[in-house]
């Protein structure tokens, strides 16, 4: 299964190496730069109103030199396809929004612009590092060097934190009294968390303490917080260290939250309620999830709080979601369309979109400056996201995530392996089926 790496790692050099033609057009004094999106109605809207600040700022300062955006909808699940079709038909975009885990295989198959010519380096310490470091791709060179690009600038991020039930806490406040606990306050530690997790689970009343996902993405909060790595660059050559200790302590704690400690629900497994329902129904005490929840739980009058993730032996730390924009290399006017992109992670863009749509910045300089009055959750989530990492940086990290990672935790969390043979296993695949391409 895992087998199919190669073939799309393939299929992404030659489509975006060969196919891409430029879009641009130059009509009289006007240049005109095609931009793919794929906004919510809301999001559109407002990116509408952000372009049209864009034009009318540098069309003042370059009266001989006026720019339009010619902004195109396109669906986010279909957007890869469409790149793939648009570049065998010639119809590539200049900019397109893409998300974070498309960078990657695109910066690979050399499609894309290395915003670095343009001084995208001197950005890096302006922006959540998780959401520029998803951008800041090493690839390995014929020489045996390696190349380090800016290949995108974020555009929209998000991470998640731990979200916990006010109205359980209080139910419970004698048994987390007795273990030495307060009760209107979250868990600090992963030690604090298992403490609150046996003070808080009641299988016999139908409450666990806990609910949680089985992927990768979900489990990165257990391994960032543990320190555990993934891909690094040592000696010459990409190596993985997801078998070292640190991994292996951080999957065994959420295994051991589910089958020593019995305090997990089970929410992993096919069939189970779900972890986000299962916490609006009152049954689930903690859960990680998004920002993306938290109207819904709003409107569904959970009495529920946030916090940072449980810090481990290398702190507090999640996962990142998100978007970035890129520039393809056929683009006329690179430095024109970095222009925007360099707008759209300015302060000034940045409040604007956030206090509009009350969004997490992905500039530091503005999180002081966002209105949370609305949501003050919303300061969790930014805090958050100063210590959240990026996922790995790897072609096609979906193969990664699902055909290698994702059923070995689940055959350590039915007993199938233990989390050392489960990680074991992933490592030779890992060293097969990813890392002998990106050591080619």
């Amino acid at each position: 299964m895992v087998k199919k790496l190669s073939v799309l790692y393939l299929m992404f050099m030659f489509i975006f190496s060969f196919g891409c033609v430029d879009s641009v057009s130059d009509k009289g004094d006007v240049i005109t730069l095609t931009v793919w999106e794929n906004y919510t109605n809301e999001e559109h809207d407002v990116f509408l109103r952000v372009v049209e600040n864009f034009e009318n700022t540098y069309n003042q300062s370059h009266p001989n030199q006026l720019v339009h955006l010619k902004i195109e909808r396109v669906p986010f699940d279909g957007l890869l396809p469409k790149l793939k079709t648009s570049a065998m038909t010639k119809t590539t975009p200049d900019i397109c929004r893409v998300d974070l885990a498309h960078v990657v295989p695109l910066a690979f198959g050399k499609s894309l612009v290395d915003l670095n010519q343009f001084g995208a380096e001197e950005l890096h310490d302006k922006l959540v590092p998780a959401a520029i470091n998803s951008n800041v791709i090493s690839i390995k060179q014929p020489d045996g060097t390696i190349k380090t690009g800016t290949y995108g600038l974020p555009d929209q991020t998000n991470t998640t934190v731990l979200f916990y039930n006010k109205a359980l806490f209080r139910k419970y406040q004698d048994s987390i009294i007795a273990a030495g606990l307060i009760p209107d306050k979250p868990p600090k530690t992963w030690n604090e968390f298992l403490k609150y997790c046996l003070a808080l689970n009641h299988p016999d009343e139908g409450v666990y303490a806990f609910a949680m996902n089985n992927s990768l993405w979900w489990t990165f909060p257990f391994f960032n917080s543990y320190g555990a790595e993934f891909i690094r660059f040592k000696d010459g050559r990409f190596e993985t260290g997801i078998n070292e200790q640190a991994a292996i302590d951080a999957l065994q704690f959420k295994v051991d939250l589910y089958r020593k400690y019995k305090v997990e629900a089970g929410a992993w497994q096919p069939g189970s309620i779900g972890k986000e329902q299962g916490f609006i129904n009152g049954k689930f005490a903690m859960i990680i999830t998004g920002p993306w929840m938290l109207q819904t739980f709003k409107n569904s009058g959970v009495d529920f709080g946030t916090a940072l993730i449980p810090e481990g032996p290398a702190g507090t730390s999640s996962n990142v979601g998100g978007t970035n924009m890129v520039i393809f290399k056929t683009c006329k006017h690179p430095e024109i369309a970095y222009e925007f992109l360099k707008y759209l992670v300015s302060e000034e863009a940045q409040i604007f979109w956030c206090n509009e749509l009350g969004q997490i910045p992905v500039v530091l300089s503005a999180f002081d400056k966002i209105d949370t009055s609305k949501s003050p959750e919303l300061k969790i989530f930014m805090e958050q996201m100063k210590t959240a990492k990026a996922r790995p940086l790897i072609p096609n990290y979906d193969i990664l995530e699902t055909d290698i990672i994702n059923p070995e935790m689940y055959a350590a969390l039915t007993g199938e392996k233990t989390v050392e043979q489960a990680l074991n296993d992933a490592v030779r695949l890992i060293e097969k089926e990813i890392l002998s391409i990106m050591n080619e």
